[in-house]
């Protein structure tokens, strides 16, 4: 897997790794195509003015052209706004707005989108924004919970399984289940989870693209210790036939 280091303000390398810096904490990411025959995650990893480290994670959907563009434009147009001294939901309304306009006129990018997931820390608090289903981790202490809301259709379905209306093995396969409920297509969104979080020492932060969930929730944590890289190759290993595209940008504090 190729390998790309940035000190500054790094691009994402093909299917490889980049890193940024802050002056209290480390970012790197990775990500692979998995078992699809094109990548249509786009991920950034910026250091901001003011000392904080911004990271994000669009996962695109609409096909081969579509997804690729519109996780692009996303990206691009979030981190744009935020570099300009604007905030978390700024970019969000930028990058809602780059998906509208690059769509126009172009029947062949119709009905693209992306998920989104960005988070910016500086000292011992994080604070994130998303839209749609892509996690964002927070490790601490051996543990793994997921801070942004799951806009796909999983919450509901599990419901099912807590009244007992769907076996877990029904849930796991119901074919609803990774439908969307919301995603930046350039439509106003009605799904929007913004939050913040004061950190403790040795916690960090995962942003990925939904392919990481090939492992369960102890794999990650077991694999987390590892760069971003070696967290996206034990996804690999478990890949199954249909693999998705997998991301992974890991937060840590420096030391």
């Amino acid at each position: 897997m190729a390998a790309e280091l940035h000190a500054a303000r790094p691009q994402q390398a093909a299917g490889g790794l980049a890193l940024g810096m802050s002056a209290q904490w480390r970012g790197e990411g990775s990500q692979h195509q998995g078992k699809r025959p094109y990548q249509e995650d786009s991920w950034a990893l910026v250091t901001l003015g003011d000392g904080s480290l911004l990271a994000i994670v669009a996962d695109g959907m609409g096909g081969h052209a579509g997804g690729a563009v519109a996780s692009k434009l996303v990206v691009d147009a979030f981190v744009h706004a935020v570099e300009q001294g604007g905030g978390l939901a700024d970019g969000l309304r930028d990058a809602n707005e780059a998906v509208r306009v690059g769509a126009q006129g172009k029947p062949d990018l119709d009905g693209m989108g992306a998920t989104v997931v960005a988070a910016q820390v500086r000292g011992d608090e994080v604070r994130w924004i998303s839209v749609g289903d892509s996690p964002f981790y927070l490790l601490t202490k051996g543990k793994l919970e997921r801070l942004n809301a799951d806009h796909s259709m999983a919450p509901q379905i599990d419901a099912l399984v807590t009244r007992g209306m769907l076996t877990a093995e029904e849930a796991e396969h119901h074919p609803g289940r990774h439908t969307l409920r919301e995603a930046v297509m350039g439509e106003p969104l009605t799904l929007i989870d913004k939050g913040s979080r004061r950190l403790g020492p040795g916690d960090s932060l995962l942003l990925c693209s939904d392919g990481v969930q090939t492992l369960a929730a102890e794999q990650i944590v077991a694999q987390a210790v590892r760069p971003a890289s070696g967290l996206v190759e034990a996804v690999l290993a478990a890949a199954k036939d249909h693999q998705d595209n997998v991301t992974v940008v890991k937060l840590e504090r420096s030391a």
